[in-house]
């Protein structure tokens, strides 16, 4: 009997321990288990200022709109080029009535070392002329460590590999409401297109 309760008992408390690490069997990445963290939606996004590719300097929340931001960094391998490849998509896709009178594209890159204006400004130039409505930014006058944390605290988890510059990190599309809310998370990895705009239109028709 002995021999079969400590095995069971190991068990259960392996398996109690991965529940709540998990948070609830949900989370296996450190990129969901970030987003889980962070807190259910809708919850506050956090204060913090960006300089766009014009060099002005702005915050989400003065724009009264909805925001649909996502995060790169210009030397991305490649994940980060594709998911903007994809954003662009989105971007001619949706409503006329809807962008950008109602929502903004807002690309926000993470490299503060690296990347600079001048470059967001002439990777911007590679989604064509007719993209009013999307910024690519620059975190404003914080150090990149401060910054990183600051996307853990938002849901975004970033790490960057200290031989290589190599920057691991999640892919995730936060929409943020006019009062300045995270409202919805899309994993362009996961949803497609038509899923994500569905969604999207149907967010601002609850407004």
């Amino acid at each position: 009997m002995k021999k079969i309760f400590i095995p069971i008992l190991s068990l259960i408390i392996c398996t109690t321990i991965l529940w709540k690490w998990t948070f609830g069997f949900n989370d296996f990445t450190i990129f969901s288990y970030t987003l889980t963290k962070a807190g259910k939606t809708p919850r506050e996004f956090p204060t913090i200022q960006l300089v766009n590719q014009q060099g002005n300097v702005f915050n989400i929340k003065d724009k009264h709109k909805y925001i649909l931001m996502n995060f790169v960094y210009l030397n991305c391998p490649n994940v980060c080029h594709k998911v903007n490849n994809q954003l662009e998509k989105l971007y001619h896709l949706i409503d006329t009535n809807i962008a950008p009178s109602q929502l903004e594209f807002v690309t926000v890159s993470f490299d503060i070392k690296n990347d600079n204006i001048e470059k967001i400004e002439k990777y911007r130039h590679y989604f064509g002329e007719n993209i009013d409505g999307w910024t690519f930014a620059l975190p404003y006058q914080i150090k990149e460590q401060a910054f990183l944390q600051y996307l853990q605290n938002i849901g975004i988890w970033a790490y960057k590999m200290p031989e290589s510059n190599i920057i691991n990190h999640a892919i995730y599309l936060l929409l943020i409401s006019p009062d300045n809310k995270i409202i919805k998370t899309f994993d362009p990895a996961r949803e497609s297109n038509a899923d994500i705009i569905e969604q999207l239109t149907q967010c601002l028709q609850e407004k």
